[in-house]
């Protein structure tokens, strides 16, 4: 009964030793060390200059010299010698209409002005007549006014009889009638006249719309232009005043542009300044310098219309490949400001945020983006920070995980570091090479 727990108890006793004996006897392990990663990564050195910002705008190629050519009466249209988008020269025939549909009215018009011509010549004939007649009328009325004085003076001393006393009297004032009659002719011959001349003036004013309307039969180009659409084809019986094709001078042309209310009033200033703002309109391959001369007189929420004149005339092969109604897009250079900052586009998080390297760690810095600047072809951002100064590190590097205290190792961006003395005569070269 004893041998029966002794047993299993010294078991039990000797495994526990054991365990002890191992556990005792085990070595030590050695410590983790966690090492903290480091994000290779580029740098930038700043500096603050003084700069001008270009800002990118949309504008639609418009002009205010686009004529619009309109039928000067009812008729067919008899050639049609342009085409649409075809360049055409000063006083070169576009259309030309029916000319037996203008002739008879001139015609018509120029007898209308020989008859009244005439018709003033017979009244200055018949007034000379009159003015004669007046004064025989006037010598009958006195011989008639005698006859009846002695018919009655016979009469009184009953000589005469009552019948002859009354055909005297009859006479005299027959005589009396025509007298008068002649002197109304006499009196009316002014208002007659004048009566005349204003049907001659109404007249020779039809006889001056009908040859017009001739002259414009045939349609020629005022200005050197292209044109834009041709709304009629050779045969179509056109009414009047309708339009028959459309051409604009390459002269005037503008870009209407929406300009953003947050560079508004620095724009105001620089116009009533008399500073206008320069810059380069991109139209495909083609590129043309532009000239902003005014602001819309009618704004929206959005912002305000800005008007350029493109610079280089008719006679520029840029300008001949414009067209009205095409899109460009424009670099306008704004005015010079005063600690400017240029960085990378990578730079930036966001519109407003990048991060300063300081002791090898990040530090969000808040900025204000005021434009681009290009040189070289190469586009970068130009901020504004009084937390930044010259001589400060950045990273231009993008990591999408950065956050502020986080550990990079650098790399010196030997391009951005390059330092380059940039002014707004220099940021004007490109548009001084386009013209």
């Amino acid at each position: 009964m004893l041998k029966k727990f002794v047993i299993p108890a010294l078991i039990i006793i000797c495994a526990i030793a054991f365990f002890k004996l191992m556990l005792a006897s085990k070595e030590d392990a050695p410590a983790i060390k966690i090492n903290e990663h480091v994000w290779r990564v580029e740098q930038k050195v700043i500096e603050k200059q003084t700069l001008s910002p270009i800002m990118t705008l949309y504008g639609k190629i418009e002009t205010s010299d686009l004529l619009n050519a309109a039928a000067p009466a009812s008729s067919r249209v008899e050639k049609i010698l342009v085409k649409e988008g075809q360049t055409i020269e000063k006083g070169q025939l576009m259309v030309v209409l029916d000319q037996a549909d203008f002739e008879p009215l001139v015609k018509q018009a120029q007898g209308k002005v020989s008859e009244l011509n005439a018709l003033i010549k017979s009244e200055q004939l018949r007034h000379e007549v009159n003015v004669k007649s007046l004064k025989y009328e006037k010598k009958l009325l006195n011989l008639s006014e005698k006859a009846l004085a002695r018919a009655e003076k016979v009469k009184k001393q009953n000589l005469g009889s009552i019948s002859e006393t009354e055909q005297a009297m009859q006479q005299v004032e027959k005589q009396r009638l025509s007298y008068n009659l002649m002197q109304f002719s006499v009196t009316e011959h002014s208002a007659r006249v004048e009566q005349l001349q204003a049907r001659l003036l109404q007249a020779e004013a039809d006889l001056a719309k009908a040859q017009l309307a001739f002259e414009r039969s045939k349609i020629s180009a005022p200005f050197t232009g292209i044109v834009a659409k041709v709304n009629v084809a050779q045969g179509d019986r056109v009414n009047n005043n309708e339009k028959l094709l459309s051409f604009y001078s390459l002269e005037n042309l503008e870009v209407r542009a929406k300009l953003p209310i947050s560079v508004l009033h620095e724009v105001q200033k620089n116009l009533m300044q008399g500073h206008k703002l320069k810059g380069v309109a991109a139209a495909g391959n083609y590129q043309v310098a532009v000239l902003l001369e005014r602001l819309s007189g009618e704004g929206q929420a959005s912002g305000i219309d800005a008007i350029f004149s493109v610079q280089g005339g008719a006679a520029s092969k840029l300008n001949s490949s414009l067209r009205i109604g095409s899109i460009v897009v424009i670099s306008l250079i704004r005015a010079a400001q005063k600690e400017l900052i240029k960085v990378p586009h990578q730079a930036m998080y966001g519109n407003d945020r990048l991060y300063k390297i300081v002791d090898q760690r990040l530090q969000l810095v808040k900025v204000e983006t005021i434009g681009e600047y290009r040189q070289h072809n190469e586009a970068q951002l130009l901020i504004k920070s009084d937390n930044l100064h010259s001589g400060d590190v950045i990273l231009s590097t993008h990591l999408p995980n950065a956050f502020s205290g986080l550990k990079v190792d650098t790399i010196a961006n030997e391009s951005a570091n390059e330092p380059v003395d940039m002014n707004v005569d220099t940021a004007e070269t490109s548009i001084d090479k386009i013209k």
